[in-house]
């Protein structure tokens, strides 16, 4: 081989088995080319990347294996190698077999003989298709980090083991006060924040380096040595090797600074709201105060005058004065009410209580205005539908008188029609647990009385003037009505409707209204109530209509009671209804002339005005509480207030006070207050109780007392016998029962009170002996059930004592003592004793 383009040497070249040996073992694609570019020798790694077999491609140029393109740029690659004389090596894209494009890392080389003649080139070549993928992978996404951790406004870091930072976004370094991020690389937290921060920073990356427990979503509080605070909320994860090895952390923070100091405004602004809610509250409670102290003097005085001889026309002038006044007290309570709903603290009773009563009071308390436009007020009730039920009665009345007394407004002739049906469905009810079955039926005497819950239909039906459809989407809205001429012709603030909606809608319904122009209005609710089982048939008169003018009453165990009152003419008007009562008084002007007065006279019971000059009512009431402490002495304080707040009512307590009034104050009310009062020895006082009983004597020869009827030893009120329908019992029966209270709250006078005695004969007599069985057996659950049934029906006659010995029953049952034989037996025996003697009086009544 000693010239190099002898055909004995291209012999040797390619014959050489050496070189064919060593060739073929290498795992790379080897080819060796000619100096015109004819292949003169391929290995089989090439022969197998390729597909081919040696037969074709031995002697091929490239331009008879590969397209024009590629044939030329391996042609040049080769001129350049050989006119160069080095070798070159490249990295470059290259057609496999499947006709694709792969990647290849070839090294081309010239070959020469040992006389240095060139005799062509040397082509080594390997597939590097996945290397470069991969690569490229990764530049996309360092593309992608790159990018993010560029444009996020979030700062994004990644910290060393020793909390350095070895990346962040470009937020956090203008965070931070840094243009360019490389400049916080190797930094920590320490060179950037308050050591405070930067220590509590560092102990939370040591524990999530430790445990691998990531810290999610909390909110920081940043402290900067040169700026104010910032808030960020962060998430903070453990940085792991492939391995899973630790080697630091990572995570991202939102900076909240705007949303924290939103949230400190909203709740400023809440806080300045609920304060003019309080404000609010404080103003209705002192013009609560300011209105209702005219008032008292108002309807006390109307009240005192109804009491005297009045001629036809002043009595008519009274009776003005009287309607006028409870209107300004209906209009302050629409108010308070709806303050009350606004504010979400209106709570709603639940007791046992007459629907068909409720209903009919309403009713009756506008008869009167129905009377005076000849229009009829009716009730339509299912006969089937149960009598009593569980709920708010009070309420319950509140929306009738409001819907019935907007009827009767808009109502010229006609009439106006409540109606009370079963639902099937319940369109209107917010409650979906309320079911369609009913329990079975109790009879009771003739009615049968369902149990569980019954949804009811209440419906209002005038035959005024109507409201135009453009009109009924606002008439319910609070000081709304169907148009400002309204105002005018019929008065009304337009509170009446909005308070009825929103009840309503508080027991679980809806209030709705169909109407047409110049037909009528029909206003309509759907209520879901709880039937009563053991009805408690005890009626509240104290919202029942004062009869001013009516029947007189005397105390037969007059009292001397001490008023503190420093407004004069509220003086007189609560002197005056205590004379009326058969009482006597003394005045004080403040609180300290109310303590003088109880350490230095005798008295009986205090009248103790909230707000005095000088000390207020609450001081003088604490300053007698801490004076009878250690002492058997307790006068009985009742709070007489113009305010009708709740918060006004535990003022009182917290300061010792036994009950309280609200001004204005009605002359019934006054008397159930005091008849409650049963003076002991007396308090702290000089007097002997002789005196006391001497000066009690001779207040009472204030009232004419030559006809009244008087009940040894007891302290209860005594209707005249005077009057045209009294109820009288003889000595031995008088402290039964309380007749005159039972015929001020029983519809039908002195007939109602008769027919109802029958009735609770056969029912107390009933439920004694069952009682008795109860009892004997040991039944709690029985006889708790039948005494509280027992008590409510002596609550209507005034049967206290058997009233107490029913409760007892109850309280035992429902705390499971009955079953001990000597308790029951006890028990039993005083209410075989109470029973006897008021069904003996209820005979006597029947007689």
């Amino acid at each position: 081989m000693s010239e190099t383009d002898s055909p004995s040497n291209e012999r040797d070249l390619q014959t050489s088995a050496t070189y064919r040996a060593l060739a073929n073992s290498l795992p790379l694609s080897v080819l060796i080319k000619s100096c015109d570019g004819r292949r003169m020798f391929a290995n089989e790694a090439y022969l197998r990347w390729r597909n081919l077999r040696w037969e074709d491609v031995a002697g091929k140029l490239d331009s008879d294996l590969f397209d024009e393109e590629i044939a030329r740029r391996y042609s040049d690659d080769d001129r350049h190698v050989i006119q160069s004389g080095q070798a070159q090596h490249a990295v470059e894209q290259a057609p496999i077999s499947d006709g694709s494009l792969g990647w290849i890392e070839r090294v081309k080389s010239p070959i020469y003989d040992s006389s240095g003649k060139l005799l062509g080139i040397q082509v080594l070549f390997w597939d590097v298709t996945a290397r470069i993928q991969a690569e490229q992978k990764s530049r996309f996404e360092q593309s992608l980090l790159h990018t993010l951790l560029k444009n996020i406004p979030d700062s994004i870091y990644f910290k060393d083991l020793q909390s350095r930072f070895i990346r962040v976004s470009q937020a956090m370094a203008e965070k931070f006060g840094y243009q360019n991020v490389d400049e916080i690389i190797a930094k920590t937290d320490a060179d950037i924040f308050t050591p405070e921060h930067a220590e509590q920073a560092r102990k939370d990356e040591l524990e999530i380096i430790e445990t691998h427990v990531p810290l999610v979503d909390r909110v920081e509080r940043e402290t900067w040595p040169d700026h104010e605070d910032t808030w960020c909320m962060t998430t903070k994860m453990p940085l792991v090797d492939e391995e899973g090895k630790p080697i630091g952390t990572f995570g991202i923070s939102r900076d909240i600074t705007a949303l924290k100091r939103s949230e400190a405004a909203l709740q400023e602004a809440v806080r300045m709201a609920d304060a003019a809610n309080r404000a609010k509250s404080e103003f209705l409670a002192n013009m609560s105060h300011e209105i209702r102290t005219p008032m008292n003097a108002l309807v006390g005085m109307a009240d005192l005058l109804a009491q005297t001889d009045l001629n036809e026309v002043q009595s008519e002038y009274v009776d003005t004065i009287r309607r006028s006044s409870d209107s300004l007290l209906r209009l302050l309570n629409d108010i308070l009410d709806f303050s009350k709903i606004e504010a979400r603290k209106l709570e709603l009773e639940s007791v046992p209580f007459s629907l068909v009563y409720e209903i009919q009071a309403a009713i009756s308390t506008l008869r009167y205005q129905g009377a005076k436009k000849n229009l009829q007020l009716r009730l339509e009730y299912e006969d089937e539908l149960p009598q009593h039920f569980i709920g708010d009665p009070g309420r319950i009345r509140q929306i009738l008188i409001n819907l019935i007394g907007n009827a009767v407004k808009f109502t010229d002739r006609g009439g106006v029609t409540v109606k009370v049906q079963r639902q099937s469905g319940r369109p209107d009810m917010a409650n979906d647990e309320i079911g369609s079955d009913r329990a079975a039926n109790i009879v009771d005497g003739e009615n049968a009385i369902d149990t569980g819950t019954t949804t009811l239909r209440v419906s209002i039906v005038d035959t005024g003037i109507g409201i135009s459809p453009e009109q009924q989407a606002t008439v319910l809205a609070p000081f709304t009505q169907a148009d400002a001429s309204m105002t005018r012709r019929f008065g009304g603030t337009g509170l009446g409707l909005s308070i009825s909606r929103q009840l309503v809608e508080l027991m679980g319904g809806t209030l709705q209204l169909t109407s047409e122009v110049g037909s009528g209005t029909t206003f309509f609710f759907d209520l879901g109530l709880m039937v009563a089982n053991d009805v408690d048939l005890e009626r509240n008169d104290d919202d029942l209509e004062e009869d001013l003018g009516g029947d007189d009453y005397v105390a037969t165990n007059p009292l001397r009671v001490l008023v503190a009152e420093d407004g004069v003419t509220n003086q007189h008007v609560i002197a005056g209804l205590l004379r009326s009562l058969g009482h006597e008084c003394s005045i004080a002007s403040d609180g300290r002339e109310t303590l003088s007065k109880w350490r230095n006279e005798q008295f009986d019971v205090v009248l103790m005005d909230m707000h005095m000059p000088v000390m207020d009512g609450l001081e003088a009431t604490e300053a007698i509480r801490q004076q009878e402490m250690g002492t058997d002495q307790h006068i009985p304080i009742i709070a007489l207030t113009a305010a009708a707040m709740a918060e006004d009512a535990r003022l009182c307590r917290d300061a010792g006070m036994d009950d309280y009034l609200t001004k204005p104050i009605r002359r019934r009310k006054l008397q159930r207050v005091l008849e409650v009062i049963h003076p002991g020895p007396a308090h702290n006082r000089p007097a002997s109780t002789g005196e006391r009983s001497g000066t009690a004597t001779d207040s009472s020869k204030t009232v004419d007392n030559s006809s009244r009827v008087t009940v040894e030893g007891t302290g209860r009120f005594v209707r005249s016998p005077d009057s045209s329908d009294r109820l009288v019992l003889a000595n031995q029966h008088a402290g039964c029962l309380d007749l005159d209270s039972a015929r001020s709250r029983i519809p039908g006078g002195v007939s109602g009170v008769l027919r109802l005695a029958a009735v609770f004969r056969e029912e107390c007599q009933s439920l004694v002996e069952h009682l008795e069985a109860d009892l004997a057996a040991g039944d709690n659950d029985s006889a708790r059930r039948n005494a509280h049934t027992l008590k409510g029906a002596c609550g209507l006659l005034g049967a206290k004592r058997l009233q107490e010995a029913a409760g007892e029953i109850e309280t035992a049952g429902r705390e499971m003592q009955l079953t001990n034989p000597d308790e029951s037996v006890s028990l039993l025996q005083s209410l075989q004793t109470e029973s006897r003697r008021v069904l003996a009086a209820v005979d006597e009544l029947l007689q």
